[in-house]
């Protein structure tokens, strides 16, 4: 199998390449509010626990995979 060579952007002296993921991921975070609403009442609960019990990891991964979905339906507009 072949594979092209990859070529990086051209880009003038100064120049850097933004990447789209950074810009939507507070915007797609805000389009998940009710996944991070979940996430941080479930945060200050289990910081209230005194026994050391307890995660949120079901609600952070519903909160990731909100927030991927969007990223990833917003990010391929971006793309040349």
């Amino acid at each position: 199998q072949h594979f092209p060579k990859y070529h990086a952007p051209h880009l003038r002296h100064g120049e850097t390449v933004k990447d789209q993921f950074d810009e939507l991921k507070p915007k797609c975070l805000s389009q998940c509010h009710s996944w991070l609403m979940e996430y941080n009442e479930c945060v200050t609960r289990i910081s209230m626990r005194t026994d050391g019990k307890g995660d949120c990891k079901g609600q952070y991964e519903e909160l990731s995979q909100c927030q991927d979905h969007c990223i990833a339906h917003e990010l391929f507009g971006h793309l040349k």
